[in-house]
């Protein structure tokens, strides 16, 4: 590992006084979405029965209690596919009896994701479940045929059928 040498702590002109650390995030407020989804994504961690790698496709096949864990969202499956150009994981692709995903919100309340098949786009943090698809929250269990879940923003969009109708239990907020 190499070692770096900071710069010396600015101490005159207009910044003066203001922490490294809000510099930083003044900067990082200002650049444009594009540019903050480049920023260093977290490793994937992944555990299964088998694996297969094709490194020249970018494509990894994980089969037999494949439990994959990215920062604080983790999946469980019966299969899982990851597609990962150039060894940036963009997409995965989950199959099982139910696939399972969890990850805290913003209060880190658990949040409970459940389907038969289950899409995860990791730059934009969504969540797409097919067949037999359930959200429970700390708010509200959602189940439909088909749920885009947006992680990032906290938004569910649930899809019927017309065999199947949308359901939603709405839990009452304090008093």
């Amino acid at each position: 590992m190499t070692r770096r040498t900071l710069p010396p702590r600015i101490t005159a002109g207009p910044i003066h006084g203001l922490l490294p650390g809000s510099i930083l995030g003044l900067l990082l407020a200002c650049l444009p979405p594009v540019l903050a989804a480049q920023t260093p994504a977290f490793p994937v961690q992944i555990t299964a029965d088998s694996a297969e790698m094709d490194e020249r496709r970018g494509i990894g096949t994980y089969t037999g209690d494949v439990v994959v864990t990215r920062g604080d969202i983790t999946l469980w499956a019966d299969r899982i596919v990851i597609h990962a150009p150039d060894r940036r994981p963009m997409r995965m692709e989950a199959e099982g009896n139910p696939v399972r995903a969890e990850a805290p919100d913003a209060d880190n309340r658990p949040r409970v994701a459940t389907s038969l098949e289950m899409e995860y786009d990791l730059q934009d943090e969504v969540l797409l479940l097919r067949r037999e698809a359930r959200v429970q929250t700390a708010t509200e269990d959602a189940r439909g045929e088909r749920i885009r879940y947006d992680l990032a923003r906290d938004i569910i969009r649930i899809d019927g059928t017309p065999e199947e109708r949308v359901r939603i239990t709405i839990q009452p907020g304090p008093e």
